[in-house]
């Protein structure tokens, strides 16, 4: 294969559509095709990345010999079918989030894609954000001495998805705002905290806002334990009745020697030389040039063309959705779960 990457897209709605910008971004790739059901979608991603090929089925993609790596960019419950299929059409991965419906799902996919010796990589696009890897980079440097503890939240006052009716249905979605805002924000914190084997969990759903016809959560929050006596507390919603100020992400370390805040108006900041009266040194952190989508890419191809590993690949999404796995449980027993 040369170096220039030949990709398809599964999916032409807004991810798929921010997948495009990404690729185009991080350069060297070709974007060659779409394969979405509703020829608007396919039509408008096509005039946007100049595109050659569309598609109405996934699978006509996916046999496209022209093509060596692919975008999943559909919903949660075809994200094992089409990941399993292309990986065994010899295609190198990038799915959406989540990994899959569950821990047994990404087992599948993680086996698969050993299997076929390709790279299979998940959209976890928070860790390639401008104050995600800046945070990163600080604790990596240890900053904030050993890191312990993380507070992750993606609290939404109100934002439940509107006419995509499979959100609310967990067959489909797996899952409420965990699942879907949840996720993201246990990756970022698990990632930061230099992803710790998980040991246990505790959790509680709610189903308040969301309507009677909702089979999902509106809210939930965890508490992981892991090893090395590192913990996190997790928390998400579609819909919570809060201070208008606290609608948005909160991702927060704490070490022994000082913390980093990753979402703040300034980016991501660090704090250090704590006082008895609780004064300290503030230093808000530099992020890269390259970042979100066009990191996230740039990562992919590196991978594909074997000069790293994937950063969030097959073990790391089967244990992300043991750890989902596992929130679920404990909520739905109100007891904690081993994991």
């Amino acid at each position: 294969m040369s170096d220039t990457i030949r990709v398809g897209i599964l999916g032409g709605g807004w991810p798929g559509l921010m997948h495009a910008r990404g690729y185009q971004e991080a350069g060297g790739y070709q974007l060659l095709a779409v394969a979405d059901l509703i020829p608007a979608r396919r039509q408008k991603l096509m005039a946007e990345a100049q595109l050659q090929r569309e598609y109405a089925q996934a699978q006509e993609l996916i046999d496209d010999p022209g093509i060596d790596a692919i975008s999943i960019c559909l919903p949660n419950d075809l994200h094992m079918d089409t990941a399993l299929a292309a990986l065994r059409a010899g295609k190198h991965v990038l799915c959406e989030t989540p990994p899959a419906l569950s821990a047994a799902q990404a087992a599948r996919m993680a086996k698969a894609a050993q299997k076929a010796g390709k790279v299979l990589l998940y959209g976890f696009q928070r860790r390639f954000g401008p104050h995600a890897q800046a945070a990163y980079q600080a604790l990596a440097k240890g900053f904030v001495g050993t890191a312990y503890h993380a507070r992750s939240a993606w609290t939404r006052t109100r934002a439940i998805p509107q006419g995509t009716g499979w959100f609310s249905q967990k067959e489909k979605s797996g899952g409420g705002a965990l699942m879907d805002l949840g996720m993201h924000m246990l990756d970022l914190a698990w990632y930061l905290l230099g992803q710790p084997r998980p040991l246990s969990v505790y959790a509680a759903i709610q189903r308040r806002l969301g309507g009677a016809a909702s089979e999902v959560e509106d809210f939930g929050s965890a508490l992981l334990r892991f090893e090395e006596d590192k913990s996190l507390e997790l928390s998400a919603s579609w819909a919570l009745n809060q201070p208008p100020g606290q609608n948005g992400a909160v991702c927060r370390v704490h070490g022994t020697e000082g913390s980093v805040d990753v979402y703040t108006p300034e980016g991501a900041v660090l704090y250090r030389h704590f006082t008895s009266d609780t004064d300290c040194k503030r230093h808000p952190l530099k992020p890269p040039k390259l970042v979100n989508h066009a990191a996230l890419m740039r990562h992919f191809r590196q991978c594909i063309l074997g000069k790293c590993p994937p950063l969030i690949g097959p073990e790391q999404g089967a244990t992300l959705m043991r750890m989902m796995d596992g929130i679920y449980r404990s909520a739905h027993s109100g007891k904690s779960v081993t994991l």
